[in-house]
C-alpha cells in the first residue's frame, strides 16, 4: 500500500515537474479588414496583426507561426520588446483563408469566417497558447456593407496530427498549439437581392400562367406561351449560376427554379386536359374546360406562391 501510494506521489511530482517545463505564450489578434469574398474560389482574403506574450527569453516568434487553412500568407513588420517584464512580439499578416461557403440559403445565408493560427516549431510539450480574448478585436470598418458582423470569438485549441513527423522523440502522433479567430457574418440586404435574382423565375411562371385567359381555340398560342416561360426560367437558372457557385446540395435557388419548372409542367398537363375536353362534341365538356382554366389558374398561383413562401422562410432560419 505505501508503495502504491509512493509510485502515485511521484508520478504526479512528475507530471507537475513536466507541465512547470512548459513555457505559455498569449496570443491575440486585430483583423483589420475582411475582403475579396471569392464563392467559386473558396476563399476570403484578410489583413490582421498578431501578437505574443511570453516571459521565456530564450523563445523566438519570427517566422514561427503559420495559417494551417490559408492558400498562402505573407507575415511582416515584426518586432519584438520587453515591457514590465514580458516580452511583447508582433507582426503583421496578409492571408488568402480558405473558407466553403454555405450557399444553400443564398441570399439568406450565414458564414462562419476562421483564421487557424498555429505555431510551426513548438509542440505542446513545450509550449501552451493561450487566447488573449480581452484585446483581440475587430476593426469596426474590416467588412463591406455587403455583410454584418454578428460575432467574433478568439480561442485557443491543441492540434493533434496522425503522425510524429520523424520525431525521435515523439511516438505515433504529435500536438501543437493553436488559436482560432472566427467571424460569424451574415448578408445584408437579402430580401432586395432575392428579387433581383428570382425576377425571370417569377415572370417566366406568370407569363406561364396567362394561358388559363387564352381560349383553347388557340391552342397553338397556349403552348406557345408555357414554352416562352420555360426558357425564360431556363435563362435565369443560368444566370444565377454565374453569380452562385455551385453546390453539392440543393440550395434556394436551385428549389426556386425546379418549383418554377414543376408548375409549368403542370400548367402544360392542366392545357391538355382542357384541349381535349374542349374539341369534344359535348357541350358539356366545353363548358367544363373553361372552368377548370379559371379554376386551374387561382389554385396554381395560390400553390407557387404559397411553397415558394415555404422555401423561403426556412432559408431565413
Amino acid at each position: 500500500m505505501k508503495a502504491k501510494i509512493l509510485s502515485t506521489f511521484i508520478l504526479l511530482l512528475f507530471c507537475q515537474v513536466n507541465f512547470a517545463q512548459k513555457d505559455t505564450c498569449k496570443v491575440g489578434i486585430y483583423i483589420n479588414c475582411l475582403y475579396d469574398f471569392k464563392l467559386d474560389d473558396k476563399s476570403f482574403m484578410t489583413d490582421f496583426w498578431l501578437w505574443m506574450n511570453y516571459k521565456n527569453d530564450s523563445l523566438d516568434f519570427k517566422n514561427n507561426h503559420e495559417i494551417t487553412n490559408s492558400k498562402s500568407a505573407e507575415f511582416t513588420h515584426y518586432s519584438m520588446e520587453k515591457k514590465s517584464g514580458i516580452n511583447w512580439a508582433a507582426q503583421k499578416c496578409k492571408a488568402q483563408v480558405r473558407h466553403q461557403w454555405d450557399v444553400s440559403d443564398f441570399p439568406f445565408d450565414k458564414q462562419k469566417l476562421q483564421i487557424k493560427i498555429e505555431d510551426a516549431e513548438n509542440d505542446t510539450s513545450q509550449l501552451v497558447y493561450v487566447a488573449d480574448e480581452l484585446n483581440s478585436k475587430l476593426d469596426s470598418c474590416c467588412i463591406s456593407n455587403e455583410w454584418d458582423i454578428e460575432s467574433f470569438t478568439i480561442k485557443n485549441k491543441i492540434k493533434t496530427y496522425a503522425t510524429n513527423y520523424g520525431n525521435p522523440v515523439l511516438s505515433g502522433s504529435s500536438s501543437y498549439p493553436q488559436v482560432i479567430a472566427e467571424i460569424s457574418i451574415k448578408r445584408n440586404h437579402s430580401w432586395l437581392l432575392l428579387v433581383k435574382l428570382l425576377t425571370g423565375a417569377y415572370v417566366a411562371f406568370l407569363i406561364s400562367s396567362l394561358v388559363f385567359f387564352v381560349s383553347s381555340k388557340n391552342q397553338d398560342s397556349r403552348f406557345a406561351l408555357c414554352v416562352g416561360g420555360l426558357f425564360a426560367a431556363i435563362g435565369n437558372k443560368y444566370i444565377i449560376e454565374s453569380v452562385v457557385p455551385a453546390s453539392n446540395t440543393s440550395t434556394l435557388m436551385d428549389n426556386v427554379h425546379n418549383l418554377t419548372f414543376g408548375f409549368i409542367l403542370l400548367i402544360v398537363i392542366i392545357s391538355i386536359i382542357t384541349l381535349k375536353l374542349y374539341q369534344s362534341d359535348d357541350d358539356r365538356k366545353r363548358t367544363l374546360s373553361f372552368k377548370i382554366d379559371r379554376i386551374a389558374f387561382w389554385s396554381v398561383l395560390f400553390c407557387y406562391t404559397l411553397f415558394n413562401v415555404l422555401l423561403v422562410i426556412r432559408a431565413m432560419q
